[in-house]
């Protein structure tokens, strides 16, 4: 199982990262977080309302429909009570006092610009794979915090969302989801952050045309998760790029303000 990891990225034999949320809470995105608490302002309390849980799993059961913890909702967080007896917590990247222009701490790389930090230039567009009108191939990488993780019971299912708004054609091609170190204002083609392990591959294309309309696709993360939680990581990135990055039909755009953390968990081991 891998180490704890410092902002940097880099693993570590050792962790004083603090634990702050309540059960089924997930940190707000790290750059948030690091900027200031003002984009996560609702409270939450300290500790969980275990009353309020359980409730909430009696009337999912009774009703075959997830039930919303009201409790736990804050600005970028939803706990919902599933049928099955577990619990879904949903971390979206974006919120009603989200900051305008950057999202998140993301950021996409060009190996036609090798030198060229894309930080904050892009909007909310993030690039992958390679398109020969231009002829760049691109990368992206976006951080999701994770410190409420720990706060959870047992991980079941873990996912990482995100909206494909554009794809070459509608020809299915795989993007690869891998997790890779933290990225910086600093970051380019050049200087990328080490990628670790690919995570998943998701083969599908979306958002050419009404035939394959915009949507998400939706990354394994479960591992990563586990990971998170047992090593009390305040954060992981993950790395999306092409499978082929010669390949044009695999070039794709997603929108980083749509990517959403989706934990499973079960208060039962």
């Amino acid at each position: 199982m891998p180490a704890p990891r410092s902002r940097t990225g880099r693993r570590r034999s050792g962790s004083s990262l603090l634990v702050c949320g309540i059960v089924g809470g997930l940190a707000v995105p790290t750059a948030w977080a690091a900027g200031s608490d003002a984009h996560d302002t609702k409270s939450r309390q300290s500790t969980a309302q275990p009353a309020e849980f359980r409730q909430a799993s009696e009337q999912a059961a009774a009703s075959g429909r997830r039930v919303e913890v009201q409790s736990q909702r804050t600005d970028t967080v939803r706990v919902y009570a599933d049928p099955s007896g577990t619990y879904t917590t949903e971390q979206s990247v974006t919120g009603p006092r989200a900051p305008r222009g950057p999202v998140g701490l993301w950021t996409s790389v060009n190996k036609g610009y090798p030198d060229t930090s894309y930080w904050a230039k892009t909007g909310d567009v993030a690039r992958v794979g390679h398109e020969n009108q231009t002829g760049g191939t691109w990368r992206s990488l976006i951080t999701m915090g994770t410190k409420d993780l720990q706060r959870t019971g047992t991980i079941r299912h873990a996912a990482f969302r995100i909206r494909n708004t554009y794809s070459w054609s509608c020809a299915k091609r795989p993007v690869q989801l891998w997790d890779t170190g933290r990225a910086y204002k600093s970051t380019t083609w050049n200087k990328q952050p080490k990628w670790y392990k690919l995570l998943d591959t998701v083969n599908d294309a979306k958002g050419h045309d009404k035939h394959c309309p915009a949507g998400d696709l939706s990354f394994n993360v479960t591992e990563n998760a586990r990971a998170a939680k047992a090593n009390k990581w305040a954060d992981m990135t993950l790395g999306l790029r092409a499978a082929n990055e010669n390949d044009t039909y695999a070039w794709k755009k997603f929108a980083p303000s749509s990517g959403k953390l989706v934990v499973t968990w079960s208060s039962r081991g």
